[in-house]
């Protein structure tokens, strides 16, 4: 007897991982590895998992990935962890093999595939960030799309307007439509009829592949969705918008661009409360630091990093593979801190490995400077007869 097999509603759709930023405002953490592969929650887990897990959930059974900064750790990563899940494959393209320049944008990286894209035969191309901690349904952001009718569609979720200006943002009019888009805007526009919240674009779009394909070749210079792309396509009536159902709260989906050590180190924090925001991929378990005697506040531990006894920290990034030694105290005096680590306005202490020598190398040479001074101990009767 033969037996039937639904296809996927997202079978003719093909994912596209953008995987290849550095992450500047991470800074040293990001010396010797990509974005994307950063260390998340537990051992195994990596910031990139949050997207890829989302399309797994979603029944997407192949995944092409777009790499260009030290992609090592991520495609070993993706090979250890991620390859079963995607029963046609994984295809990784790193632009730094593909163009003398490499990928000068993330249009630019669809554009210098579009060879290679094309033997899939898709209907619709989904582009997706690699570096963004979230949750999404992939399968209902893709619905949405198919039902609109329009080329483009973008997911949209709401921010406090004193962040907006760090995202592409929609202004919409009082009916909710989209009438403008702008990415990064001095003054963002403020939603319809909530005045403290903008609707921020989540880096996330599904295009008709006959479309972004056409755009892409009669514009070569088209190098970015966000500056080049939507803009366009809102002007000429062709994007919808599909906004992410807010949580349980009513504050807005929860979705979190980790692209500073602020960003980075809080969105750790959320998920080592007793219940987090929302479900951990597969691969992450509960990071857990023991140590009986010291105190780690507001402090995440990446892979690899060890706290010694009657320690004191606070606000901090340990990176990975750093070893606090017992005594260590930081995150408790700005200029103490400042000597020897990198110290971010928001107050995110980051202490990497390289730091650390530096600062034991120093004080092997120089005496430590007491971080409080003692007050000199008055002389009484017993003391002066000796």
């Amino acid at each position: 007897m033969r037996i039937s097999r639904s296809v996927p509603s997202t079978s003719r759709c093909l994912p596209f991982l953008l995987a290849g930023g550095r992450g500047s405002r991470l800074f040293e953490l990001t010396d010797h590895t990509c974005k994307p592969a950063l260390g998340f929650a537990s051992a195994d887990g990596r910031i990139v998992d949050f997207i890829l897990a989302a399309l797994v959930a979603a029944q997407f059974d192949k995944l092409f990935v777009a790499t260009q900064y030290r992609p090592t750790d991520l495609c070993q990563h993706l090979d250890r962890h991620w390859a079963h899940a995607f029963p046609r494959g994984i295809t990784i393209r790193d632009g730094e093999f593909l163009s003398p320049h490499g990928y000068r944008g993330t249009a630019d990286a669809v554009r210098v595939n579009i060879t290679t894209l094309d033997a899939y035969g898709p209907r619709e191309i989904m582009i997706l960030s690699g570096d963004h901690v979230l949750d999404i349904d992939l399968e209902a952001f893709l619905r949405h799309h198919r039902s609109h009718a329009r080329p483009v569609t973008v997911a949209a979720t709401a921010v406090p307007l004193a962040e907006a200006g760090g995202f592409g943002i929609f202004e919409l009019d009082a009916e909710g439509e989209v009438k403008g888009f702008a990415e990064k805007p001095m003054r963002p526009a403020p939603m319809p009829g909530d005045a403290g919240r903008a609707l921020a674009s989540t880096g996330i779009y599904v295009f008709d592949w006959i479309w972004l394909k056409q755009a892409l070749r009669e514009e070569p210079c088209r190098l970015d969705f966000g500056n080049d792309i939507l803009p366009g396509a809102v002007r000429d009536g062709e994007l919808a918008v599909y906004r992410l159902p807010d949580g349980p709260d009513g504050q807005g989906a929860y979705w979190r661009d980790v692209g500073t050590l602020d960003a980075y180190r809080l969105a750790q924090l959320d998920f080592a409360q007793p219940e987090t925001p929302v479900a951990l991929p597969k691969t992450m378990g509960r990071a857990v630091t023991r140590s009986l005697d010291s105190m780690a506040e507001g402090t995440v531990f990446l892979p690899g990093s060890r706290i010694g006894r009657r320690c004191q920290i606070r606000n901090a990034i340990v990176g990975p593979g750093v070893r606090l030694p017992d005594g260590f105290r930081a995150g408790l005096n700005p200029e103490e801190d400042a000597r020897w680590f990198r110290r971010t306005p928001g107050g995110t202490l980051l202490i990497t490995a390289e730091m650390m020598a530096r600062r034991e190398s120093a004080l092997r040479k120089t005496p430590e400077r007491p971080l409080f001074r003692r007050t000199p101990r008055t002389p009484t009767l017993s003391t002066l007869k000796g």
